[in-house]
């Protein structure tokens, strides 16, 4: 019995020796994974950015539908922002005083310090370094356990967007799926008892990350701190929100918009090459010559709701005078300076523009006859709103869709 005995109890002390000894040694990886996980993510929010506005503009999801798209995967980098540069944080103050423990191993010296000060008594560098040394490591798994919340929600939320896009659905109707979903599985795992699939659920990597942290910091501290995590990303995802609500096809300019307008919005040479645009976009804003073109953003949804805003139009007040819809160009018309300059037999381009193969109209015009100085292009636009809740879809006249002006030098 005694040689059965012995190798598993040296196997069991091996293994546990190996395990303390990663153990004390963790802080390598964990430096080495949260500073290229901060450095990806800090790079990642144009990204971002970029995907919600393909999601509008080529996919033809409502601006709704990406801006809480958007909001999402935002929150989510942001979240793993903080997690990580707190991480870092706390690992500098570790080998600060890992430092401090090496240079002094007795600590504090009351005999030396002022007299107001000797009768204290004082921890031990070393005792510091071990209690940030646990501090760290429980940080470290936060990210892994949001990580795996965020995997199990954006592979649902991703589903419901490609049954949105594949079957062509009225997003409302999406909305609330997700929201009945998520109500019904709280209400299940709430009130039902202990079942196999709770079983199963509680045996997962995810249920015993939570655990462990619920039972070791208590279960409310736990859920306190996630908390104000989320509400620390609020500016974070502000920030990259920034300019997104130029996008929203069916919303006029504001006014702050039309007071003070954002050049890198009209103008191609002020603009990211890289970078998409809103609406409209001319070369320049000090033109020269007797011909000039501006680019008109392509959105699906107008492709898509094209058969839908014909069948309606009748629906216009006649003032508008409107004419008859035939191809998509025709949801704009293009004033210069209060005329219309975009009649029917106008000669529009489509084509992929810059980098990012940005699908677009082309308008060519001339401005030969203009004056030197300062003209104002203003554009209107028919669009299709979609029925929110119950009520019925209608047709909305943009006046001021697009506004800004340029300069002819000669």
């Amino acid at each position: 019995m005694e040689n059965n005995e012995n190798p598993n109890s040296e196997n069991t002390s091996e293994e546990l020796a190996w395990i303390k000894n990663l153990q004390r040694n963790s802080w390598e990886p964990e430096v080495i994974i949260s500073g290229i996980s901060l450095a990806f993510i800090f790079a990642f929010p144009a990204q971002v950015f970029e995907f919600g506005v393909k999601l509008t503009q080529d996919f033809g999801l409502e601006f709704t539908g990406a801006f809480l798209v958007l909001v999402y995967l935002s929150m989510i980098l942001s979240v793993f922002k903080i997690f990580f540069s707190i991480h870092l944080l706390l690992r500098f103050v570790w080998a600060g005083l890992l430092g401090l423990s090496y240079a002094f191993p007795k600590g504090v010296i009351n005999e030396n310090l002022f007299k107001n000060s000797m009768e204290y008594k004082y921890k031990k560098p070393t005792e510091w370094v071990l209690i940030l040394e646990k501090t760290c490591s429980m940080a470290f798994g936060f990210p892994i356990m949001t990580g795996m919340i965020f995997l199990i929600f954006t592979f649902y939320l991703g589903l419901l967007l490609f049954f949105y896009w594949f079957f062509d659905l009225n997003f409302f109707l999406i909305y609330l799926l997700f929201l009945l979903t998520l109500i019904i599985f709280g209400l299940i795992s709430a009130l039902t008892k202990k079942n196999k699939l709770k079983n199963l659920f509680s045996t997962s990597l995810f249920s015993t990350i939570q655990a462990t942290y619920q039972s070791n910091l208590g279960k409310w501290k736990i859920n306190i701190y996630l908390f104000l995590i989320i509400l620390l990303t609020a500016p974070l995802i502000a920030s990259d929100l920034k300019g997104f609500f130029s996008f929203a096809n069916s919303a006029n300019l504001d006014q702050s918009q039309l007071d003070w307008p954002d050049e890198s919005m009209y103008f191609e040479d002020k603009k990211d090459p890289e970078k998409r645009f809103p609406r409209a976009l001319m070369p320049s804003y000090e033109i020269t010559g007797e011909n000039t073109h501006i680019l008109l953003a392509h959105y699906e949804e107008d492709f898509k709701n094209f058969d839908k805003i014909v069948k309606a139009q009748n629906t216009l007040p006649d003032s508008l005078g409107w004419p008859s819809l035939e191809k998509t160009q025709d949801l704009y018309r293009i004033y210069l300076n209060d005329s219309l300059i975009s009649a029917k037999n106008s000669t529009w381009r489509k084509i992929s523009h810059g980098p990012s193969k940005q699908r677009a109209f082309q308008f060519v015009f001339d401005i030969k006859n203009l004056n030197p100085g300062v003209h104002e292009i203003r554009i209107e636009k028919l669009i299709f709103l979609y029925p929110f809740g119950f009520s019925e879809p209608e047709i909305r006249h943009k006046e001021n869709w697009s506004k800004f002006s340029f300069m002819k030098i000669s």
